[in-house]
């Protein structure tokens, strides 16, 4: 172990010398323009506004840059979070993890057989570009989302039988079976002069948005940035306060660090949990944070088809030569020490990885898996693999050697890598970095995506469920008809190829059964299994976590996915 102790030594230390040496020194007061010796007169102070001050521009910065800003197209987080600005949806969900009503009056009536949804549309909503809010936007975007060229999930929204305007303001939604998390649908609208359905890819809104919340597109300059100003049909009286929003894009979080430190940004998106040490470094020049837990986890995906490209909807039909022997998952498993690793590049303030769902409404408790080198090599030794000159293993002339891809640029995710490698390592397994810009790791189908295509040993990223119904997550992760494939065109986001009926079936039941005991019950039976068959691993869980200057008040995460800009008309800032 002496080598990974030297590896951890060294991270440890190299983070805290970044730490130290990433601020910069306070400004020196400028000299007298008018060339006299005499100070200016100190500034009086002002008190501190006790309530919502209007005007104002809030500049948030981000080390990646949006794509596309229609949510049916959207792929990164980054477009998720930028579009909650200008996008809202019937329901979503608050700071306190409730479900409330936000475009609907009040949250949906459900008849007694549980297979008819009624929506009340609030009066009087208008889009940025004056149209009024019907019935028709909702079932657009119904339309746009079961559309061939939606890259959204349609869980859920497959399981409509019909879709109907009542009135302008009133939505019944039919469903052929029972859906049981059917508050989760229907969490942003689109507008139905977006364009055609089957002209998505090129519509003129992809770039030039409108929408119901409390900010509209003003500009955007590629690489650069995307201003934001007041929608002025916004519903709400007086609001939003900012007059605009400007995302800046970034070269890298670290300089965003420094911007935040110096107020040249009031806010940076996506701080990582490495990042609290800095953070409270630069306490006592007005930088603070918001964090959630929101279900998402850092976690190696593992491949059990070949790596070659085939895409094999069966494993079986084409197996990897070494990830589909599940004693190698287990020694891998084995091999990895998670609290060390949260321990030492995330000081502690994250936990390490115990399923797919240890945290929310419907958490299993399910123990972190077991450090333990020493089965680790015993089970390769049982399976055939022995220690060759090096130390790594070798069976039948096969070396054991694994390739492990992540996002480029992420240092937190690069040295978790280096670790892995020590870790595995010890035990005999030689694990290869090539990582890829997050465009090649998260590339579509259509563009010969590793993933989809199975062209990877191991990839590492975070995902997680929806806290407050974990059914579409689980579904498109784990269900053996989520599997991406030349006949369903890359559909579903099983990248591992895991097969196994009884986890499938218990992903089928809960989406039909309306008690929550029962639910929960179906929820922890595929945790544990999951855990049992290891398809991917558990590193640690996430904090979605943004940063600010406390002049910039009223920023609030919600523990959704739409976790940024939820409540971007409270906003506001202290002059």
């Amino acid at each position: 172990m002496k080598s990974l102790k030297i590896t951890l030594s060294f991270l440890f230390i190299l983070s805290l010398l970044l730490t130290a040496c990433g601020g910069n020194t306070a400004p020196t007061a400028a000299p007298d323009a008018s060339g006299g010796g005499e100070a200016p007169a100190e500034a009086v102070p002002t008190a501190a506004p006790s309530g919502p001050i209007s005007g104002g521009t809030v500049i948030i910065g981000t080390p990646q840059e949006p794509q596309i800003l229609n949510t049916l197209l959207s792929g990164s987080s980054i477009e998720d979070a930028v579009i909650s600005l200008f996008i809202e949806g019937l329901i979503q969900v608050n700071e306190n993890g409730e479900y409330v009503p936000v475009l609907a009056k009040d949250l949906p009536e459900i008849s007694e057989d549980g297979l008819v949804v009624t929506y009340h549309l609030r009066e009087g909503v208008k889009w940025s570009d004056g149209l009024d809010f019907t019935c028709e936007d909702v079932t657009f975007t119904y339309e746009g989302i079961m559309s061939d060229l939606s890259q959204v999930s349609t869980s859920g929204y497959s399981l409509i039988e019909s879709i109907e305007c009542l009135d302008p303001l009133t939505v019944e939604v039919a469903f052929s079976e029972v859906y049981a998390p059917y508050l989760r649908l229907f969490s942003y609208i689109v507008p139905r002069n977006a364009g055609e359905i089957d002209q998505m890819e090129t519509w003129d809104y992809n770039q030039k948005p409108t929408g119901t919340g409390p900010f509209v597109l003003e500009e955007l300059a590629p690489g650069d940035h995307l201003t934001f100003v007041r929608n002025p049909y916004f519903r709400e009286e007086d609001k939003p306060y900012l007059d605009s929003v400007i995302i800046k894009i970034l070269p890298s979080r670290e300089t965003g660090m420094q911007l935040l430190k110096t107020g040249e940004i009031h806010a940076l998106w996506d701080v990582t949990e490495a990042d609290f040490p800095a953070l409270a470094q630069m306490e006592a020049d007005g930088v603070s944070y918001v964090s959630v837990q929101n279900g998402d986890i850092e976690q190696l995906v593992l491949n059990f088809g070949a790596n070659d490209g085939s895409a094999p909807a069966d494993p079986a039909e084409n197996p990897h030569p070494i990830l589909y022997d599940l004693r190698i998952r287990q020694a891998i498993q084995y091999a990895i020490n998670k609290q060390e690793i949260a321990d030492t590049l995330l000081y502690g303030n994250v936990k390490p990885g115990a399923s797919v769902l240890s945290f929310g409404q419907y958490a299993c408790d399910l123990p972190v898996s077991e450090y333990d080198p020493e089965k680790a090599k015993a089970l390769l030794e049982e399976s055939g693999w022995k220690s060759g000159s090096d130390g790594i293993r070798e069976k039948d002339g096969t070396r054991l050697s694994l390739k492990i891809a992540t996002t480029t640029g992420n240092q937190l995710r690069e040295q978790t890598e280096q670790v892995l490698v020590e870790m595995l390592k010890q035990v005999g397994i030689e694990l290869v970095i090539e990582n890829v810009p997050s465009d090649v790791l998260f590339a579509g189908w259509e563009s010969d995506g590793m993933r989809d295509h199975g062209k990877f040993d191991i990839v590492m990223y975070t995902t997680g469920p929806y806290i407050f119904a974990p059914d579409s997550h689980l579904y498109s992760n784990y269900h053996k008809d989520s599997i991406p494939t030349a006949e369903n065109e890359g559909s579903g986001a099983n990248f591992s190829r895991y097969i196994n009926d009884d986890v499938s079936a218990w992903i089928d039941d809960a989406f039909v059964t309306t008690d929550d005991a029962q639910r929960h019950e179906f929820f922890c039976k595929v945790a544990e299994q999951i855990n049992k068959d290891i398809p991917r691993i558990y590193l640690y869980d996430r904090l979605s976590i943004t940063a600010y200057r406390t002049e910039f008040h009223n920023l609030v995460i919600s523990p959704s996915f739409v976790d940024f800009a939820w409540n971007a008309q409270e906003w506001w800032l202290e002059p």
